[in-house]
Parts: C-alpha cells; sequence; structure tokens
C-alpha cells in the first residue's frame, strides 16, 4: 500500500519518480530550492548511498515536499499526478551489468512509462523522461548527436528505448554516465572508492581503449530543469559532461583523490556496454542553454569527500582546503548551504596509463 505525506501546496507541483534516488533526492532539493512544489515518488526498493533513500525523504519532507511511497507502475494515477503541472520520470529498473528479464526490464521501464505518460497527457501536465545514453550503443558518429540511429546493446538500453517510443510526446533527456555524491552503491565510482577505501582490488569490467562522457549529478540536475523549462515535446536533449574520458584516466582520477594505488581484478566484459560514449551538446546547447561545469577531477573530489564523511574511518585522502564564499541565487545557493559546491572550481586533470 502506497504511503503518503503531504505538504498541503496547491496547483504548480512538480511530480519527481524516482524522488528518493541519486539523481532524484538532488533535483527534488533543487526544485525547492526554486520555489516549485514538489511531489516526490519512489518505491524505497533498492540500493540507496548515504543522504539518499529513508534519509532524503525525511530531509525532503522537512523543507516542504509531499512524500508519496509507492511503485508507479501499481500506484493509481491519481495518487501520483493530481494536480501535478508537470512529471520528471526518474523512476526506473537499472540493468546495464546487473541481470535482469527483459520482460522484467520492460515492464518496469517502458510499459510503466508509457502508461504514467499517457495519464500526465490527459491532466495536461508536461511530461520530461530520463532517458540514458545506453540508446546508442556504439555509435557510428562520435560525439554522438541526438538524430543518430539507436543501436541499443542489451535488455536495459532496449527497454529504456522502449520507454522512449512509449512517450512520444514527452521531453527526452538522455544522461551520460552520472556520477557525484550520493551515487548508488552498485555504480562503478562508488564501488572504485570503496575497494581502495578498504585496500581491496578494483574490479575492472571495461575493454581496453573504453572511453566514458561522464556528467556530474548537479549538472545532469541543471540539464533535467532546463528540460521542464525550456525542452520541445517529442525532442531528445543528450545531456553529458565537459568531454569524453578514458575509463584508466578516471581510475587515475580516483586514485590521486583517495590517495592509493589501484589492483585490479579484471571481470569479464559486459556485451551490453558500449566502448566510447561521447555526447553531442549542439542542441542541448543552443535549446536549453545545457552546459556542463563540473570539471571530472573536481567532480570525484567531492564524491571522495561524501565517501569519507559517511566512512570516517575510511582512509580516503586529506579533506580538500575550504573555499571563499562566492556570491549564488535560487537553487545555487541551497546547493550551497547543503555542501554542493557551486559554480565548481575549475581542477586540471592529470592522464593515468591505461591498465587495459
Amino acid at each position: 500500500m502506497a504511503e503518503h505525506t503531504r505538504n498541503g501546496a496547491a496547483g504548480g507541483t512538480v511530480c519527481v519518480t524516482g524522488g528518493l534516488g541519486f539523481v532524484g533526492h538532488r533535483l527534488c532539493h533543487a526544485l525547492l530550492d526554486l520555489g516549485r512544489p514538489v511531489r516526490c515518488v519512489d518505491s524505497l526498493v533498492g540500493s540507496y548511498a548515504e543522504g539518499t533513500g529513508p534519509a532524503a525523504a525525511d530531509s525532503l519532507a522537512a523543507r516542504g515536499a509531499e512524500i508519496v511511497r509507492a511503485h508507479v507502475g501499481d500506484a493509481s494515477d491519481e495518487l501520483v499526478l493530481n494536480g501535478a503541472e508537470a512529471v520528471i520520470h526518474l523512476a526506473a529498473l537499472p540493468g546495464v551489468r546487473t541481470p535482469r528479464p527483459f520482460t522484467e526490464l520492460w515492464h518496469e521501464n517502458a510499459r510503466a512509462t508509457g502508461r504514467l505518460a499517457r495519464a500526465a497527457a490527459e491532466r495536461g501536465a508536461r511530461f520530461v523522461l530520463a532517458s540514458t545514453s545506453s540508446v546508442y550503443g556504439d555509435a557510428a558518429r562520435l560525439p554522438t548527436p541526438e538524430d543518430a540511429p539507436p543501436s541499443p546493446l542489451g535488455p536495459y538500453a532496449l527497454s529504456k528505448l522502449a520507454a522512449e517510443r512509449a512517450c512520444s510526446d514527452a521531453v527526452v533527456v538522455r544522461l551520460f554516465t552520472v556520477y557525484g555524491p550520493g551515487q548508488r552503491p552498485d555504480m562503478a565510482f562508488a564501488r572504485w572508492i570503496r575497494a581502495l577505501a578498504r585496500g581491496r582490488p578494483v574490479p575492472w569490467h571495461a575493454r581496453a581503449g573504453t572511453v566514458r562522457d561522464f556528467t556530474y549529478v548537479d549538472d545532469a540536475v541543471v540539464g533535467l530543469l532546463a528540460a521542464l523549462d525550456r525542452g520541445l515535446p517529442g525532442e531528445a536533449y543528450n545531456v553529458s559532461g565537459q568531454a569524453p574520458v578514458r575509463l584508466a584516466d578516471a581510475l587515475g582520477v580516483i586514485e590521486r583523490a583517495v590517495g592509493r594505488k589501484a589492483a585490479l581484478e579484471r571481470m569479464p566484459a559486459s556485451g551490453g556496454e558500449a566502448r566510447i560514449t561521447a555526447g553531442c551538446r549542439r542542441k542541448s546547447g543552443s535549446e536549453l542553454r545545457y552546459a556542463p561545469r563540473m570539471t571530472l577531477a573536481a567532480g570525484i573530489a567531492r564524491q571522495v569527500a561524501a565517501a569519507r564523511a559517511a566512512s570516517p574511518g575510511r582512509r580516503l585522502g586529506a579533506r580538500a582546503p575550504a573555499r571563499a564564499a562566492l556570491s549564488r541565487s535560487g537553487w545555487e545557493s541551497g546547493a550551497a548551504a547543503r555542501g554542493w559546491e557551486w559554480p565548481p572550481p575549475v581542477v586540471r586533470q592529470a592522464a593515468a596509463p591505461d591498465p587495459g
């Protein structure tokens, strides 16, 4: 049965599904910083990092957000959508590396999305769908524009492409490899930081020469907010990082942030992952005015700092020096109050040898 905590706000509500997760809870805080009433819908099923999940429910409720604990695929449309002006749909089953039957992924990621999108359209609510760069697969065009032919490599990517096609009037945001504080414990950077902190080998699934376009979580939030405000229905937009980076170089940045050298535990590569991802930002830059601001080194430093704060007994390197306060407005002020530095400083990245 759904659990429900109301904030009493009427009209103009933005419903965020998956709103207690990695990206979702920061998006909800950002919307509250902008003065938008927020309904956060989450089933609280899955793995959560420190500060997300139940902890995020408490912090968001304390700020006046409406918390609905419910499974989007099973909850009534009235419970999820009543009075909502817009929906940002983040709820989905992950599955790039986690083996799941396609029927389960399709039911959760495509069928439930299509039903919610149709119900939102009937109520005149704007619908923003968080999709993934995985729909491009091993793209022939790099950087990859939104009109590149989709070529999903596995069941998860196929289910997300099916979700896009199930809601033709949605504003679609294709997120590229999001990282940062609050990242799910099963995701790569979180696993690598945890392994280094414990002096254990880093699990390495990547093929030699693997490249990723990493997007810091607050840049992803900015992209989603821009899509909410300026995206065109029926259009897709890439939300990616500043530049693609070799996975080996990203590991090198984490090693320096933690202060330990990684020993690799080589694992079988996943057939569902592209070798190179690189998002073309021409369309999102011109139509959404999206421009990522966080460097990989600065973003990783913040993720390591968050991991250190959550596990003070672990060896995770020295704390970064305090920085002078900057002039901020809107949700950036609230982000700063919660320890999310904005705008991010520019930190130079150094290359690391390719362990592949």
